[in-house]
């Protein structure tokens, strides 16, 4: 992880999403990823279509694989680019939150968009994944002097998939959490101009039409929500020294520590994943967090993995996984791969290997295997002249079973962009 006070801009131009940490105290937007009170996380899911796919299309996509040693990455690519695949129907209407200045849902791949109103103002917003949905929430500005002291509270909103109309479900100073129930989400509160990295906060389930669900906790000081699970809640550290973000499996009930973990890079209510230190041979481990058992899943040789998105049932897992090294040193391509959490299997997504400067944000349709990731186009070297201002974007989906992606192009509203993962934006 880099330095959680490293500021990342916010708007069309997003820089590569991976790691995922930034300030949240940044006055026009954000759009790459984070976690800590005033400082945010972002992981992937998209909550849209369904099109689950059958368990043959399963057994054919991912079962040839073995291990990790099998699923070799793409080819190392020259340059920036684009991900390869077969143009997406026009007839497929995929419908993507749209974050910035004017939030709306675009309609992929016709290009058309739907506003969604109930926010107020003309600012911009930061949109984090909720149950069957996003929240909505005007950008947290800190003290001047202290990154993680706590802003003034600031209100909550919340849009279910495909809806119109935003509304709002309560106050926080702190980034909203998905909870463990469906339909519900934590809102965590601090003094105001509190330093949330010696503080302890108090947190609020709600419902997402706002009712509130059990008493109000006292969050462990120093420590903010990542996300609600089943085991209890995961929290991660405001701040820390140096090294990794330490994150802890808290149990509410007795307020007591369960589980520690480090590297996190997808969290379900019911899973975990996480990626220790390694060398030449990694793996990322998964943890059921009804039974506690853990299951490994092998990466090709020489390779790593920062971020994942475990799909809707749990099944899957999908994995940005990196590997090659420029002439600099560097991480050299990136590409997508999906796992089988069962059997460890690991798979290459056809046509998804960019290079890493590029970035590839990703996640699930809500109640299907159906994946879904974008580019921005203009990092990755595909300026469209024809519509100076309106930033372009790939859209790929793809889903165990498909030979190639489906692709699509399409244009966002001047200093706005598509909402694919965990937020925030």
């Amino acid at each position: 992880m880099v330095a959680v006070s490293d500021i990342i801009s916010y708007g069309r131009d997003r820089e590569p999403r991976r790691p995922r940490w930034v300030r949240l105290t940044v006055i026009a937007a954000c759009g790459s990823a984070a976690l800590a009170a005033a400082l945010v996380w972002y992981v992937p899911g998209l909550r849209h279509h369904s099109g689950q796919a059958k368990p043959a299309a399963l057994a054919t996509g991912l079962a040839t694989q073995g291990d990790g040693s099998g699923a070799a990455p793409g080819p190392l690519p020259t340059k920036p680019a684009l991900m390869t695949g077969q143009p997406l129907p026009r007839t497929s209407s995929l419908r993507l939150l749209l974050g910035g200045q004017a939030p709306a849902w675009l309609l992929v791949p016709s290009g058309r968009t739907e506003p969604i109103t109930g926010l107020p103002g003309h600012g911009s917003y930061m949109f984090f994944a909720a149950s069957g949905g996003w929240t909505a929430q005007p950008p947290l500005l800190a003290p001047l002097g202290c990154e993680t002291c706590a802003s003034g509270p600031q209100p909550v909103y919340y849009i279910a998939d495909g809806s119109p109309v935003a509304r709002r479900v309560g106050t926080s100073n702190a980034q909203p959490a998905p909870a463990a129930d469906p339909g519900a989400l934590w809102l965590t509160s601090y003094r105001r101009g509190a330093d949330m990295g010696t503080a302890a906060g108090t947190a609020q389930e709600v419902s997402v039409t706002g009712t509130a669900l059990g008493p109000r906790l006292r969050l462990p000081a120093g420590y903010a929500i990542y996300q609600g699970t089943r085991a209890g809640l995961l929290l991660v550290q405001v701040k820390a020294d140096s090294g990794p973000f330490p994150y802890e499996l808290w149990d509410p009930g007795t307020q007591r520590v369960t589980r520690s973990f480090v590297n996190v890079i997808a969290v379900s209510p019911a899973q975990l994943a996480w990626a220790p230190a390694c060398t030449d041979s990694c793996q990322v481990h998964v943890l059921d967090l009804s039974d506690g058992h853990t299951r490994e899943i092998a990466l090709p040789e020489r390779s790593t993995s920062g971020e994942g998105a475990f799909s809707p049932d749990g099944q899957l897992l999908a994995l940005a996984v990196t590997s090659g090294v420029t002439a600099n040193g560097n991480p050299a391509r990136d590409q997508l791969m999906v796992a089988t959490v069962a059997s460890g299997r690991i798979a290459a997504v056809p046509g998804s290997t960019v290079g890493s400067g590029v970035g590839v944000s990703f996640g699930w349709q809500s109640g299907s295997h159906r994946l879904i990731a974008d580019v921005d186009a203009d990092v990755a070297g595909h300026v469209a002249a024809d519509a100076p201002g309106q930033p372009e974007w790939q859209i790929a989906v793809w889903q165990p079973g498909d030979a190639r992606l489906s692709t699509a192009l399409a244009r966002s509203p001047s200093q706005s962009w598509p909402v694919i993962d965990q937020g925030p934006y």
